[in-house]
Formats: structure tokens, C-alpha cells, sequence
């Protein structure tokens, strides 16, 4: 549950994405272009060879992961985005190129999948097999803290990571925040941040 603090956080940190994102959408397409390209090229850096890689389908005001999505495939990487259940778990699909995310940071839907879905769908504990795990976030701090949408879906997710791959979260220029960001029991760190221009900053 979001503490009072985290609210406050939460909104400020919304309304900046908010003019963030407008302003690269202001430069054209080219702007958000530069922006995909520059996540993809610093994110690749972390992968291992045929590595399998947890990545989100952003939204329109998150930074841009479909040109990221496309690059890991096109180098072989295996790739796998979450879905949002009714209990704010995540389960895990493989990736499919120009999908995009819908009502929330993840993709939605109720209950388990169906029989004739099963082979496609990887289970809640799929980031046990992955060699990174990119993250959506608000803003992330010096020490490693990440301010979500307030879900809890990544923290939960994250238990399942196996401890030597490296979590990392997308922010765009500007995000990271200069203070410590306050930490309930349940919330995770991430071991570094990636921006819009390609900024990578390793935290914790």
C-alpha cells in the first residue's frame, strides 16, 4: 500500500513525466526515435549472448522500449514482457514485435490464460531465467530505490529474479532523484538506471 509520502512523490513525479514526455514528443518524431535508440544501444551492453531479457511495453508517456524489444530480438536475445493479473502479479509471455503497453505499465488481463494459451505463457517465477531484468519506474535513487506506479507488481516480481542478473529501470533525462526516496519492507532496490539519452548510472 502507498504511504502518504510515496503519493506525494508519485504525483509530482507523474506531472514531470508528463511535460518530459510532451517535450520529446514536441521534438518530433525523430525525438522519440533518438530516445528508443539510445535505451536499445546502452541496454544491449548488458546482455550476454542468446541471454533471455524481462523488458516492458511502454506506454506513449513512458520512455520508449519497442526499438529495445527489437534490437534484443534481432540479436537473438530471447525476449519476455508482463501481464498484469487480477492480483497485481505478473505473469510472463514472450515478446512480440510493435506490441505496445495498455492501462498501466503492463499489459492487463483477468485470470489465468486458457488451456490453449499455457504454451505461450511462462509462469510468475519466469525472471528465475533471466540474465536482466528492465524495469518501468518514476524515478530512482542513489541508492538503488525505485518509485513505482504504486501496484507493487514489480517488487513482487523482482523475489523470483535470480540475484546475479542485474535489474535496471528506464527514466528519462532528468528523473533520477536527488534525494533518498523513502523504502517500505516490501520494495525492492535496482542495481542501476538507463536514460533517455543514454545515460547509464549504476546505483545501491
Amino acid at each position: 500500500m502507498s504511504t502518504p509520502a510515496k503519493r506525494d512523490l508519485r504525483h509530482a513525479a507523474r506531472q514531470r513525466r508528463s511535460g518530459l514526455a510532451a517535450a520529446l514528443r514536441s521534438a518530433g518524431g525523430a525525438g522519440v526515435a533518438d530516445a528508443a535508440e539510445a535505451i536499445a544501444e546502452t541496454v544491449l551492453r548488458f546482455v550476454p549472448d542468446e541471454g533471455r531479457v524481462a523488458v516492458y511495453e511502454s506506454l506513449p508517456d513512458e520512455p520508449p522500449t519497442g526499438r529495445l524489444i527489437e534490437r534484443l530480438l534481432e540479436a537473438g536475445h530471447e525476449v519476455i514482457v508482463p501481464v498484469v493479473l487480477d492480483d497485481f502479479s505478473l505473469e510472463w509471455r514472450y515478446a512480440v514485435r510493435g506490441a505496445v503497453g495498455d492501462r498501466g505499465t503492463v499489459t492487463r488481463r483477468r485470470g489465468p490464460p486458457g488451456a490453449d494459451e499455457r504454451s505461450e505463457w511462462l509462469g510468475v517465477d519466469a525472471l528465475s531465467a533471466c540474465d536482466l531484468v528492465v524495469t518501468p519506474g518514476l524515478t530512482v535513487d542513489r541508492h538503488g530505490a525505485r518509485l513505482g506506479q504504486g501496484g507493487g507488481c514489480y517488487d513482487r516480481a523482482l523475489r523470483h529474479r535470480d540475484p546475479a542478473a542485474p535489474v535496471v529501470t528506464l527514466l528519462y533525462e532528468g528523473e533520477a532523484s536527488e534525494g533518498d526516496l523513502p523504502v517500505d519492507e516490501h520494495d525492492l532496490p535496482v542495481d542501476a538506471y538507463v536514460t533517455t539519452t543514454g545515460r547509464l548510472v549504476r546505483v545501491g
